[in-house]
């Protein structure tokens, strides 16, 4: 018997049973178009209840790795491709792939700055902020959330220039006159919650990688800051470097 750790206070088992799976399935342990063992088989190694068993592979099948076939089992599903890549370099992170990119507005609401956000924005506790929050898409697959803040004291009615299909660089370039110098980025780690998992259509606790970003104007004065999760499984990431000479 595999021994999971204890619920209380720790990961759900479902998802402690999904995660080995998964890393069974990555490390080739079930090759593609094999069965995975059946439920019962699952429940005597795993020590849980059949609920437990199908919500873990319920969230295998969500995410592509495998696939059910009645009456006759769950089987492992073929490698998916990666959906694009991103570049981080320069000051707008770009996607590349095959297929239609797409921006889909999840919240975008004038705010008071909270004293976290008023310290990274460089404004008073309480000023006017615009929050921004996107999926980005490829082929209607989204690929990452982008959580962004901008001060309404230094860029009056940016709210207002801003739909779906609008370019968030560009009305700075174009209707501010804003001239980027500099970006500053913290790569880390992150799990989806429910909301999150739903916008990307990935389980809850599922991985990400969260890169925190603050751009700055050639006077040195902040335009925005961001927070923007990438799903792994879908997205290459390239890092640049460029010669300041």
């Amino acid at each position: 018997m595999t021994q999971l750790a204890s619920a209380v206070g720790s990961t759900p088992l479902h998802e402690q049973v999904r995660t080995l799976l998964m890393r069974e399935i990555d490390a080739g342990t079930y090759a593609e178009g094999e069965r995975l063992p059946s439920e019962p088989e699952l429940c005597e190694r795993f020590g849980v209840s059949r609920i437990t068993v199908r919500r873990a592979v319920a969230d295998l099948e969500g995410l592509g790795l495998v696939h059910r076939q009645q009456g006759r089992g769950t089987f492992v599903a073929p490698r998916r491709e990666v959906v694009g890549t991103m570049t981080v370099g320069g000051f707008a992170d770009k996607v590349v792939g095959d297929g239609v990119k797409s921006r889909r507005i999840m919240r975008a609401e004038v705010v008071p700055a909270e004293e976290k956000h008023a310290r990274r924005l460089g404004v008073p506790v309480s000023d006017p902020v615009f929050h921004l929050v996107r999926v980005f898409a490829l082929d209607s697959t989204p690929l990452s959330i982008d959580d962004s803040r901008y001060s309404l004291t230094r860029f009056p009615d940016f709210d207002s220039h801003i739909d779906h299909d609008t370019s968030t660089y560009q009305v700075l370039r174009d209707v501010y006159g804003v001239e980027f110098s500099e970006m500053y980025r913290e790569i880390d780690v992150g799990f989806t919650n429910e909301q999150t998992a739903r916008w990307l259509g990935r389980p809850e606790r599922d991985p990400l990688i969260v890169i925190r970003k603050r751009a700055l104007d050639k006077h040195g004065e902040i335009v925005h800051t961001s927070r923007v999760k990438v799903v792994p499984s879908r997205v290459t990431l390239n890092m640049v470097a460029r010669s300041t000479d």
